[in-house]
């Protein structure tokens, strides 16, 4: 079975899994004899330093990682539980760039901050800063969003913009302010990313709500 670490459709509001569901996927597996396997490639090293589910409970046979993994490079990997590792072996498999020293070098670095520093509290800090800036925004400007899943991933979406006009609205104003927002996707945050950052990434913002407001009227 393989689950999401998240729900994260395009264009929809992201959910976080319950602990109840995530048991009952465990559950499952288990009177199966089958692997539950977790998509980490979007949330690994954002939600939590063990694996996402760490969250709620539930530990997955193999996991999937990208993205973050090598802090943007070209690179993913498969980890799993032992019970796994000598079945792998026997499974023959290649790639064209599986012998890159430098993703692969990239990826070990990764690690290494990773174990050194709080990359998931930080990261998370500065998704429930640019939330809570974005939340109020959105209230003095009377222009009602919904932001989503885990803030390390922020996702902003209007209400009533089946069409995405007013989130593409706002992103381009935000873009004329030197800010790079998706109207539609979620976006990502880093340990790079800073407190001034936030900051002038919400100066952005407040200027792209008054357009959304001009344009399409308050709530």
């Amino acid at each position: 079975m393989v689950c999401a670490a998240f729900k994260h459709d395009l264009g929809i509001d992201q959910e976080l899994p319950t602990p109840e569901f995530a048991r009952r996927a465990r559950a499952l597996c288990d009177q199966a004899g089958a692997a539950l396997i977790l998509d980490e490639v979007r949330a690994g090293f954002r939600v939590h330093a063990g694996g996402s589910w760490e969250t709620v409970g539930v530990r997955p046979d193999l996991s999937a990682w990208s993205k973050s993994i090598a802090n943007g490079y070209a690179l993913a990997a498969v980890t799993g539980v032992d019970a796994l590792r000598e079945a792998a072996t026997r499974i023959y498999t290649t790639g064209s760039f599986w012998s890159g020293g430098v993703a692969m070098a990239a990826g070990l670095a990764t690690i290494e901050v990773a174990d050194a520093q709080d990359v998931v509290g930080h990261v998370q800090a500065m998704g429930q800063r640019f939330r809570d800036g974005i939340a109020a925004q959105a209230a003095s400007h009377g222009v009602p969003v919904r932001q989503t899943g885990p803030a390390a991933l922020p996702l902003i979406l209007f209400d009533e913009d089946p069409g995405f006009d007013k989130g593409a609205v706002f992103t381009i104003e935000a873009l004329r302010r030197g800010v790079y927002l998706h109207p539609k996707h979620n976006m990502f945050l880093s340990l790079a990313h800073t407190v001034q950052d936030i900051d002038q990434a919400l100066q952005a913002t407040d200027a792209a709500f008054a357009a959304v407001a001009a344009r399409f009227g308050r709530r």
